[in-house]
């Protein structure tokens, strides 16, 4: 029950806001922070009701039908108007109760809560934010002279001015807590929208758009930090070269659709063939780079050889055509005394020694 009833009253404080020029988290923070003031001023005119301070005490209720009349500001959409009127009855509401008790009762400190809120907006200029924050040092050191000026003040009384600051540092300390969660919601989503952005630009321009493999340009940035373990730790790898017999043939005979839908498939394969043995690129056209790691170049070599086997026993279906097709590969492993340019051109000539005699093989070394 008690679950329901929250998940319900996380619902209603949750709710969107209909208009695009309205803030969502403008929205939920006001309701937060009105229903919060709103308990506490219930609390507040009770001390003043004891206190027999009828002044006070109905200034408090009044303030509670001000902040419902917030509360409902932000569900129809006027969450800035909303703003604005949390913000003035709050100045009212401090100069009041500053100059009938006293100062010392953390009634100002409600003006950093303001402060806070006021910049939250983002709809408001900077500008216009430090012209504010300059009005609230002058009303701050407004109200405190005329404080000072008007020793009017009524004994409150240890008992309920010690009950008073209790409350009023409670409040502050939610208040403050609701904008600071607010404001660190805000920020953790910008940064993640900022993450997601800059993967989404990083993907962009490393993979591949056909095959959704690596492009060359993110293969050549692996296989130097391939490069690097190897020199500083010692870590094998090898680089083989795979291409796509008689792939020409196949755009030529049945069009670029089923060339593409081949490209796809293939690609589909080694990417799951591969995973946990190295990384696969599109090398270009019909061309693939693979990389076997930290394994020795012998077992690079059959775990090459097995896929080959694997490739040419898949059936291609494409539409009413079904294809059975074969590769042909390259594969040197790394050594310091090679450059990584030096590594993929000997798997290059071995692919290309593969080709000439007689396609369907993995050659390695003579």
């Amino acid at each position: 029950m008690g679950t329901k009833l929250w998940e319900k009253f996380k619902e209603i404080i949750y709710k969107d806001v209909s208009r695009e020029s309205e803030s969502n988290d403008l929205s939920v923070l006001l309701r937060c922070m009105a229903i919060a003031e709103i308990l506490y001023l219930i609390l507040l005119s009770g001390i003043m009701a004891y206190l027999n301070d009828g002044f006070l005490c109905l200034t408090a209720v009044f303030n509670v039908g001000i902040m419902a009349a917030v509360l409902i500001l932000t569900y129809e959409d006027r969450s800035i108007v909303g703003m604005y009127l949390y913000i003035i009855v709050n100045h009212v509401f401090i100069a009041i109760y500053c100059l009938r008790t006293d100062w010392k009762y953390y009634y100002a400190p409600m003006i950093l809560v303001c402060i806070m809120l006021f910049y939250f907006n983002a709809r408001v200029s900077m500008k216009t934010k430090v012209y504010y924050s300059a009005g609230e040092a002058v009303f701050t050191a407004a109200v405190l002279g005329v404080a000072n000026m008007l020793p009017m003040n009524p004994s409150v009384g240890e008992g309920p001015g010690s009950l008073i600051v209790i409350l009023n540092i409670f409040i502050l300390t939610t208040l403050s807590s609701l904008e600071a969660y607010a404001y660190s919601l805000k920020y953790t989503r910008n940064e993640e929208k900022i993450i997601q952005y800059n993967k989404k630009l990083e993907d962009m321009v490393s993979t591949d758009a056909l095959t959704g493999l690596w492009n060359r340009r993110a293969m050549n940035e692996h296989l130097s930090l391939l490069e690097n373990g190897f020199r500083k730790h010692q870590k094998n790898f090898a680089v083989a070269i795979l291409d796509i017999d008689f792939f020409k043939k196949v755009n030529d005979t049945y069009g670029h659709g089923m060339g593409d839908y081949v490209l796809k498939s293939l690609s589909s394969i080694l990417k799951e063939t591969m995973e946990g043995l190295g990384s696969v690129a599109r090398w270009g056209g019909e061309e693939f780079l693979l990389t076997f790691e930290e394994m020795k170049f012998d077992e690079a070599v059959r775990k090459m050889d097995a896929l080959r086997e694997q490739i040419a026993a898949h059936e291609f279906a494409f539409k009413d055509v079904n294809l059975h097709l074969t590769v042909t590969g390259g594969i040197e492993d790394y050594s310091m005394t090679d450059s990584i340019d030096a590594v993929i051109t000997k798997a290059d000539e071995r692919l290309y020694a593969g080709k000439t005699g007689g396609r369907n093989r993995i050659v390695s070394r003579d």
